[in-house]
């Protein structure tokens, strides 16, 4: 008998190529009689051959078709399936977002969709619009006009386009957090492990699914304070008013996130942010619909310096280097170690996809390019972001 491909407790168990081969003797013994030559180089040996093949061929096909069906290791076609069952869809291109610093003369407003520019030409607009006040500065999110992963060093977005009256300069005093053109497969795990709640109402996960799939969303994270007290949480001790919900996002529309933070959080919950939107809540048709002041939080991107110490620099190329520097921030940036808000970076975990050749015997990470650590724990209000041009690699002294 050809054994086939059985289901285990451990999963997909596939027979081996020598079973496969020796079923299909066993059966033209039987069929022919069991004075068959078994010679691969005969006729019925071929046969033997290409019919292992195509077997162990349908075998992985079998498994790879069972394995899709299971959302830790679907692909493609078969993860936006199952994605579906949750009403998600793949995303397939997101700008990148940054922080704007706008100086100028008191009073002077700027508009939501004020274009600016980088020392690469690309154009930023913003999200937000907002009035200069006393101290002559005001902080904007903007984001990039082509969707992609649009990078932008600290300090790189000073072109004023068509500035209106009283707007002097522009500056962006932090990196900016990079979008994508195509969410991966493990991001999109990630969103759909994280959204299975979106339906729901009145809990922290309820919130964190909805915000998570609104267009243009980086990152996210949700946390209240069920207390009758102030508290404060993560590394920043960030201040949480009693019965307060926060949600912190990284990129989104500014009415879609306060929308889904009013409808999955709850009208009972105070919000907690430094950033204001004015809900008209039009659901019920009343003539003159409730308006809530809902509040949520737009954390500061943090600039994450690495520091890589080699064995050898002399035997590092250039190419190779180059190469390491773009590995890190591509896995910053997506899969299972991506910069996430209050989430611990991990100097180490960066190492792997790297490869033997640079020779990597240390990895320090820092926030100011001095004092360095293993692993750096960012808060609430904090957003992680490397650029290829923090990244340092030196030679073991």
């Amino acid at each position: 008998m050809i054994p086939t491909v059985r289901v285990t407790p451990q999963g997909f168990l596939a027979p081996t190529r020598e079973e496969i081969t020796a079923g299909l003797w066993a059966m033209f013994r039987e069929a022919f009689g069991d004075n068959l030559t078994q010679d691969s180089r005969t006729p019925q040996g071929q046969l033997v051959t290409s019919l292992t093949a195509i077997m162990r061929e349908k075998d992985a096909q079998l498994i790879e078709l069972g394995n899709n069906f299971d959302p830790r290791y679907s692909t493609g076609k078969w993860q936006e399936a199952l994605g579906a069952i949750y009403f998600l869809e793949r995303r397939q291109e997101v700008s990148s977002v940054v922080q704007l610093e706008f100086m100028g003369a008191v009073d002077s407003a700027i508009p939501v969709g004020q274009e600016v520019k980088d020392e690469n030409g690309n154009e930023w607009v913003t999200t937000q619009s907002g009035t200069i006040g006393s101290s002559g500065v005001i902080s904007l999110w903007a984001k990039a006009v082509i969707p992609g992963p649009i990078s932008a060093a600290a300090d790189t977005i000073t072109q004023l386009v068509n500035a209106p009256a009283g707007i002097d300069r522009v500056t962006n005093p932090s990196l900016a957090a990079v979008g994508s053109l195509d969410e991966t497969r493990v991001d999109y795990e990630i969103r759909r492990a994280e959204s299975v709640a979106a339906n729901g109402k009145n809990t922290n996960y309820n919130v964190l699914g909805a915000v998570f799939s609104l267009p243009g969303v980086i990152d996210c994270y949700v946390i209240d304070n069920p207390t009758d007290s102030l508290v404060n949480v993560g590394v920043t001790n960030y201040p949480m008013p009693r019965h307060s919900l926060l949600v912190s996002v990284v990129g989104g529309d500014d009415n879609e996130i306060a929308e889904q933070a009013l409808i999955k959080g709850g009208t009972g919950c105070s919000f907690v942010g430094n950033t204001h939107v004015v809900y008209h809540d039009t659901s019920l048709g009343y003539q003159t619909p409730p308006e809530y002041d809902i509040y949520f939080e737009r954390p500061t991107t943090v600039q994450v310096y690495f520091r890589l110490v080699v064995a050898d620099m002399g035997a590092v190329t250039i190419n190779t280097q180059n190469e390491a520097r773009k590995s890190i921030v591509k896995q910053s940036q997506s899969g299972k170690d991506k910069f996430r808000i209050n989430s611990r970076v991990i100097a180490q975990n960066y190492v792997c996809e790297i490869g033997r050749s640079l020779g990597v015997v240390d990895i320090d990470i820092s926030t100011d390019g001095a004092t360095w650590e293993k692993s750096i724990r960012f808060g609430v209000d904090q957003f992680p972001v490397v650029n290829v041009n923090n990244i340092t690699i030196t030679e073991t002294p």
